[in-house]
């Protein structure tokens, strides 16, 4: 049988590419703190899972910006206070002490979070993490696995608030990538043996004097390489000599580069004795992955820049694989990464440290700031600067979004019904009734739009077209001057996403 130290490592490991949402990344860490207390351990007594549990609340705290109580972080928190009340407890006593404070503690949630009481709902991540440890203490006991059932989320303000802050993640690890001038953007993983004595700095320096833009990270299990080189036969064999190699991927920059400005020429008006491409040269120095639900929205996007579109928006939020893959498939150095939803943000947070490619992550948290933030996105721009730019332009952007009410509730003063439609601006319930476009109106009201320029709406997927156009043909009416534009979003669940600039 596996050490319990062995386990937890893999389940942390799984837990943190497969996170989706705020809540799944906060779960990863709480896993990931758990695993690193009972790292080396072959078993684990009552005493040790305490501790553990611990280490989990710290590393849980950590991966939030501004910790709110009211949320998962509350529950951890109270798994392991309880555990640790508990002298040299048995791991069962352990277990079962820690379900019990993990189930007081998200009792308490609505009381700490205001949100979650007028929505008269317990904190959804906070209520998983309340089944996990049930299926520790089953398990403990001998008993089988309860399968739950599966209840699909619906979007709306009545949904259980998560943590979350506004983040711009630069990876200052690898700040000093810089564009190299050599063929071959080389990128491989080294699975280091058990018997391996790490020397990471030398391993570094002796890679980057193979070429340019080295970017060497790892741990006691892998090495991940890119490298710029004339020779990725001479780096290649370097790290087959330190352990198995897997995920090689070896590109032509010259011709990368070739393609990419025959696409520009082809675009672009004729030009007098167009410049030859160096067979040296880079691609653009940064490219966007956005993410979005909807075809029009996806578009929309592309046509301000963004290379790659994750999908994914309420209700289905993109894992920590599948943005590290879309951003390793960007054939870019670096790259910039638009979340464009508040329970995307800490998720794209932790693609950074796992890809030798520079990430920044602009925190967007909606398509209409995305959209802004592409507005002022430049290629051949360092990083740095496209990150501050586009961060910049975020706040002169509001998002109005109208869905419909999954349950009756008082929210900010606004009374719910089930089935209604309501209006959100920057996430925040301002309006309901029974009229999608007069809802439209108040929220747009409540947005100022009487002081913006210009108003952009995407109709949802199951929007008629006759409804669309009224809202344009009301908003123009009430605001002459005001420039509206309504073109295709697909998304689901939202009626309109309405951008106000």
């Amino acid at each position: 049988a596996a050490a319990a130290g062995e386990v937890a490592a893999a389940v942390a490991h799984g837990a943190l590419l497969n996170a989706r949402g705020t809540s799944g990344v906060i779960l990863s860490q709480i896993l990931r703190g758990f695993a690193g207390a009972l790292a080396g351990r072959a078993e684990v007594d009552g005493g040790d899972l305490a501790r553990a549990l611990d280490q989990a609340r710290e590393m849980a705290y950590k991966a939030v910006v501004e910790p709110v109580e009211g949320t998962l972080l509350t529950v951890i928190r109270g798994a392991a206070e309880r555990a640790l009340r508990l002298a040299a407890p048995g791991p069962l006593a352990c277990l079962t002490a820690a379900l019990a404070g993990a189930e007081a503690a998200l009792a308490e949630t609505p009381s700490l979070l205001p949100i979650l009481r007028q929505a008269g709902v317990v904190d959804a991540g906070g209520q998983g993490l309340v089944h996990v440890l049930a299926g520790m203490v089953r398990a403990a006991r001998g008993e089988p696995p309860v399968e739950p059932d599966l209840i699909e989320a619906e979007p709306g303000p009545a949904a259980a608030a998560q943590p979350g802050a506004a983040m711009a993640f630069l990876d200052h690890a690898t700040e000093g990538h810089g564009a190299g001038s050599l063929g071959y953007c080389t990128n491989f993983m080294v699975k280091l043996p058990a018997e391996c004595s790490i020397a990471l700095d030398r391993w570094r320096l002796e890679l980057a004097a193979m070429g340019d833009s080295a970017v060497v990270v790892g741990d006691e299990l892998a090495l991940k390489v890119h490298l710029h080189t004339d020779d990725p036969a001479a780096a290649l064999a370097y790290g087959l000599a330190l352990g198995e190699l897997d995920q090689i991927k070896i590109d032509n920059m010259g011709l990368q580069t070739a393609a990419l400005r025959a696409q520009r020429t082809a675009a672009a008006p004729p030009a007098e004795s167009p410049p030859i491409p160096s067979p040296h040269a880079e691609p653009a120095a940064s490219a966007v992955v956005a993410v979005a639900a909807g075809d029009g929205l996806a578009d929309a996007l592309r046509a301000m820049g963004a290379g790659s579109i994750v999908p994914g928006g309420q209700t289905m939020n993109p894992s920590v694989q599948e943005l590290l893959s879309a951003v390793e498939s960007a054939a870019s150095p670096t790259v910039l990464l638009l979340p464009n939803n508040p329970n995307v943000l800490l998720t794209a947070a932790q693609v950074p440290a796992l890809t030798a490619v520079r990430v920044a992550v602009v925190p967007s948290r909606s398509v209409p700031q995305g959209l802004a933030a592409l507005a002022r996105f430049t290629p051949d721009d360092p990083l740095a600067t496209n990150l501050d730019r586009m961060s910049a332009v975020l706040g002169d952007v509001r998002t109005v979004e109208i869905t419909e009410a999954t349950r009756t509730a008082t929210i900010d003063d606004v009374e719910v019904e089930i089935g209604q439609t309501i209006g959100l601006v920057d996430d925040r319930l301002v309006a309901s009734g029974t009229d999608p476009v007069a809802v439209a109106q108040q929220a747009l009201a409540k947005a100022e739009v009487e002081t913006a320029e210009l108003v952009t709406i995407f109709p949802g997927s199951d929007t008629p077209d006759p409804e669309a156009a009224a809202l344009r043909d009301a908003l123009l009416a009430d605001h002459p001057a005001l420039t509206v534009e309504v073109h295709p979003g697909g998304q689901p669940h939202y009626r309109f996403l309405i951008a106000v600039e």
